[in-house]
Protein backbone atom coordinates (compact mmCIF):
# COMPACT_ATOMS: atom_id res chain seq x y z
CA UNK A 1 0.00 0.00 0.00
CA UNK A 2 1.43 3.34 -1.00
CA UNK A 3 1.19 6.25 1.45
CA UNK A 4 2.40 9.51 -0.05
CA UNK A 5 -0.06 11.92 1.54
CA UNK A 6 1.48 15.38 1.47
CA UNK A 7 0.70 18.49 3.51
CA UNK A 8 -1.64 19.91 0.86
CA UNK A 9 -3.72 16.76 0.89
CA UNK A 10 -3.81 16.71 4.69
CA UNK A 11 -5.09 20.28 4.75
CA UNK A 12 -7.72 19.43 2.15
CA UNK A 13 -8.82 16.39 4.15
CA UNK A 14 -9.03 18.56 7.25
CA UNK A 15 -11.27 21.02 5.45
CA UNK A 16 -13.55 18.33 4.05
CA UNK A 17 -13.73 15.87 6.94
CA UNK A 18 -12.60 17.45 10.21
CA UNK A 19 -13.93 21.02 9.96
CA UNK A 20 -17.62 20.08 9.37
CA UNK A 21 -17.59 17.59 12.24
CA UNK A 22 -15.91 20.05 14.61
CA UNK A 23 -18.51 22.70 13.81
CA UNK A 24 -21.56 20.43 13.97
CA UNK A 25 -20.57 18.60 17.15
CA UNK A 26 -18.78 21.29 19.15
CA UNK A 27 -18.61 24.85 17.83
CA UNK A 28 -22.26 25.05 16.77
CA UNK A 29 -23.84 23.47 19.86
CA UNK A 30 -21.55 25.23 22.34
CA UNK A 31 -21.23 28.73 20.91
CA UNK A 32 -23.98 29.34 18.33
CA UNK A 33 -27.03 27.39 19.49
CA UNK A 34 -27.31 29.01 22.95
CA UNK A 35 -27.58 32.54 21.51
CA UNK A 36 -29.93 32.11 18.53
CA UNK A 37 -33.31 30.50 17.87
CA UNK A 38 -33.60 27.03 16.35
CA UNK A 39 -34.38 28.18 12.82
CA UNK A 40 -31.48 30.63 12.72
CA UNK A 41 -29.13 28.01 14.13
CA UNK A 42 -30.22 25.55 11.43
CA UNK A 43 -29.74 28.08 8.63
CA UNK A 44 -26.30 29.01 9.96
CA UNK A 45 -25.42 25.31 9.87
CA UNK A 46 -26.47 25.15 6.22
CA UNK A 47 -24.36 28.20 5.44
CA UNK A 48 -21.32 26.66 7.12
CA UNK A 49 -21.63 23.49 5.04
CA UNK A 50 -21.99 25.46 1.80
CA UNK A 51 -19.00 27.61 2.72
CA UNK A 52 -16.87 24.56 3.48
CA UNK A 53 -17.91 22.78 0.27
CA UNK A 54 -17.13 25.90 -1.78
CA UNK A 55 -13.82 26.30 0.05
CA UNK A 56 -12.82 22.73 -0.80
CA UNK A 57 -13.61 23.31 -4.48
CA UNK A 58 -11.61 26.55 -4.50
CA UNK A 59 -8.80 24.77 -2.66
CA UNK A 60 -8.63 22.17 -5.41
CA UNK A 61 -8.54 24.84 -8.11
CA UNK A 62 -6.20 27.43 -6.63
CA UNK A 63 -4.04 25.65 -4.04
CA UNK A 64 -3.73 22.15 -5.43
CA UNK A 65 -3.97 23.72 -8.92
CA UNK A 66 -6.05 20.84 -10.23
CA UNK A 67 -9.33 20.61 -12.06
CA UNK A 68 -12.56 19.72 -10.33
CA UNK A 69 -12.65 16.60 -12.47
CA UNK A 70 -10.02 15.31 -10.03
CA UNK A 71 -12.81 15.03 -7.45
CA UNK A 72 -15.40 13.68 -9.86
CA UNK A 73 -17.01 16.89 -11.17
CA UNK A 74 -17.96 15.73 -14.64
CA UNK A 75 -21.03 15.94 -16.87
CA UNK A 76 -23.65 13.21 -16.83
CA UNK A 77 -25.37 11.55 -19.74
CA UNK A 78 -29.16 11.39 -19.80
CA UNK A 79 -28.95 7.66 -19.13
CA UNK A 80 -26.79 8.24 -16.05
CA UNK A 81 -29.20 10.89 -14.73
CA UNK A 82 -32.12 8.47 -15.05
CA UNK A 83 -30.08 5.76 -13.35
CA UNK A 84 -29.22 8.10 -10.47
CA UNK A 85 -32.89 9.07 -10.04
CA UNK A 86 -33.95 5.43 -10.15
CA UNK A 87 -31.38 4.39 -7.56
CA UNK A 88 -32.40 7.32 -5.36
CA UNK A 89 -36.06 6.27 -5.48
CA UNK A 90 -35.16 2.65 -4.74
CA UNK A 91 -32.96 3.58 -1.79
CA UNK A 92 -35.60 6.01 -0.52
CA UNK A 93 -38.12 3.17 -0.50
CA UNK A 94 -35.68 1.10 1.53
CA UNK A 95 -35.43 3.73 4.29
CA UNK A 96 -38.63 2.58 6.10
CA UNK A 97 -37.37 -1.01 5.94
CA UNK A 98 -33.99 0.00 7.36
CA UNK A 99 -35.81 1.97 10.07
CA UNK A 100 -37.97 -1.00 11.07
CA UNK A 101 -35.00 -3.36 11.17
CA UNK A 102 -33.03 -0.90 13.30
CA UNK A 103 -35.95 -0.52 15.72
CA UNK A 104 -35.87 -4.29 16.32
CA UNK A 105 -32.33 -3.94 17.63
CA UNK A 106 -32.36 -0.48 19.21
CA UNK A 107 -35.47 1.10 20.68
CA UNK A 108 -35.91 4.39 18.79
CA UNK A 109 -36.55 7.60 20.70
CA UNK A 110 -39.12 10.18 19.67
CA UNK A 111 -36.46 12.84 19.22
CA UNK A 112 -34.19 12.63 16.21
CA UNK A 113 -36.53 10.45 14.15
CA UNK A 114 -37.41 11.12 10.53
CA UNK A 115 -40.96 12.20 11.31
CA UNK A 116 -39.88 14.39 14.22
CA UNK A 117 -37.16 16.18 12.26
CA UNK A 118 -39.38 16.65 9.18
CA UNK A 119 -42.23 18.09 11.25
CA UNK A 120 -40.00 20.46 13.23
CA UNK A 121 -39.46 22.95 10.41
CA UNK A 122 -41.41 24.52 7.52
CA UNK A 123 -41.27 22.59 4.25
CA UNK A 124 -38.95 25.12 2.62
CA UNK A 125 -36.36 24.62 5.35
CA UNK A 126 -36.55 20.85 4.86
CA UNK A 127 -36.17 21.31 1.09
CA UNK A 128 -33.14 23.54 1.66
CA UNK A 129 -31.82 20.89 4.04
CA UNK A 130 -32.23 18.18 1.40
CA UNK A 131 -30.41 20.21 -1.25
CA UNK A 132 -27.70 21.28 1.19
CA UNK A 133 -27.06 17.72 2.36
CA UNK A 134 -27.13 16.32 -1.15
CA UNK A 135 -24.58 18.77 -2.50
CA UNK A 136 -22.29 19.68 0.39
CA UNK A 137 -22.05 16.27 2.03
CA UNK A 138 -21.12 14.64 -1.26
CA UNK A 139 -18.37 17.20 -1.86
CA UNK A 140 -17.07 17.07 1.71
CA UNK A 141 -17.46 13.41 2.65
CA UNK A 142 -17.31 11.60 -0.67
CA UNK A 143 -15.80 13.45 -3.61
CA UNK A 144 -12.70 15.04 -2.11
CA UNK A 145 -11.69 12.52 0.57
CA UNK A 146 -12.41 9.40 -1.49
CA UNK A 147 -10.58 10.79 -4.52
CA UNK A 148 -7.53 11.96 -2.58
CA UNK A 149 -7.28 9.06 -0.13
CA UNK A 150 -7.53 6.45 -2.87
CA UNK A 151 -5.10 8.40 -5.01
CA UNK A 152 -2.56 8.60 -2.18
CA UNK A 153 -3.02 5.15 -0.58
CA UNK A 154 -4.31 3.00 -3.41
CA UNK A 155 -6.65 1.36 -0.91
CA UNK A 156 -10.39 1.65 -1.63
CA UNK A 157 -11.40 0.05 1.66
CA UNK A 158 -9.31 2.38 3.81
CA UNK A 159 -10.55 5.39 1.85
CA UNK A 160 -14.17 4.27 2.20
CA UNK A 161 -13.92 3.56 5.94
CA UNK A 162 -12.32 6.93 6.77
CA UNK A 163 -14.89 8.81 4.68
CA UNK A 164 -17.81 6.86 6.17
CA UNK A 165 -16.68 7.39 9.78
CA UNK A 166 -16.77 11.17 9.39
CA UNK A 167 -20.07 11.04 7.46
CA UNK A 168 -21.68 9.09 10.30
CA UNK A 169 -20.14 11.38 12.94
CA UNK A 170 -21.68 14.53 11.48
CA UNK A 171 -25.12 12.90 11.60
CA UNK A 172 -24.78 12.06 15.29
CA UNK A 173 -26.01 15.60 15.90
CA UNK A 174 -29.78 15.78 15.45
CA UNK A 175 -30.61 12.12 14.78
CA UNK A 176 -31.27 9.31 17.24
CA UNK A 177 -29.04 6.23 17.50
CA UNK A 178 -31.52 3.93 15.73
CA UNK A 179 -31.63 6.22 12.71
CA UNK A 180 -27.86 6.60 12.60
CA UNK A 181 -27.22 2.85 12.75
CA UNK A 182 -30.20 1.74 10.68
CA UNK A 183 -30.32 4.46 8.01
CA UNK A 184 -27.31 6.82 7.99
CA UNK A 185 -24.66 4.09 8.13
CA UNK A 186 -26.04 1.77 5.41
CA UNK A 187 -27.02 4.60 3.07
CA UNK A 188 -23.66 6.28 3.64
CA UNK A 189 -21.92 3.01 2.78
CA UNK A 190 -24.03 2.65 -0.38
CA UNK A 191 -23.33 6.24 -1.48
CA UNK A 192 -19.64 5.64 -0.86
CA UNK A 193 -19.77 2.55 -3.04
CA UNK A 194 -21.64 4.43 -5.76
CA UNK A 195 -18.99 7.15 -5.87
CA UNK A 196 -16.18 4.61 -6.07
CA UNK A 197 -18.09 2.89 -8.86
CA UNK A 198 -19.07 5.88 -11.00
CA UNK A 199 -16.40 8.39 -9.90
CA UNK A 200 -18.94 11.10 -10.63
CA UNK A 201 -19.90 13.75 -8.07
CA UNK A 202 -23.10 14.83 -9.82
CA UNK A 203 -24.29 11.21 -9.91
CA UNK A 204 -24.12 10.74 -6.14
CA UNK A 205 -25.54 14.23 -5.52
CA UNK A 206 -28.67 13.29 -7.49
CA UNK A 207 -28.99 9.95 -5.69
CA UNK A 208 -28.57 11.63 -2.30
CA UNK A 209 -31.13 14.36 -2.98
CA UNK A 210 -33.72 11.87 -4.26
CA UNK A 211 -33.22 9.68 -1.18
CA UNK A 212 -33.90 12.61 1.15
CA UNK A 213 -36.69 14.21 -0.89
CA UNK A 214 -39.57 12.40 0.91
CA UNK A 215 -38.69 14.47 4.00
CA UNK A 216 -40.19 17.47 2.19
CA UNK A 217 -43.49 15.66 1.63
CA UNK A 218 -43.56 14.47 5.26
CA UNK A 219 -43.06 18.08 6.32
CA UNK A 220 -45.88 19.26 4.03
CA UNK A 221 -48.16 16.54 5.37
CA UNK A 222 -47.51 17.45 8.96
Amino acid sequence: MKTNINIKTLIGLGMSLLFPVVYMLWIGPLFIKPVVDTLTYTLIGFAVLWLLALSVCLYVLFVEKRRLTSIGWEALTGKSILLAIGLGILLSLLVPIFTILASLIIKPSDGGSISQVASSFPWWVILLSVITAGVTEEVLFRAYPLSRLFEKTGNKWLSAIISLIFFVCIHSSGWNVAHIIGVVFPLGAILTGLFLWKRNLLFVIIVHIVIDLPLVFISLGS
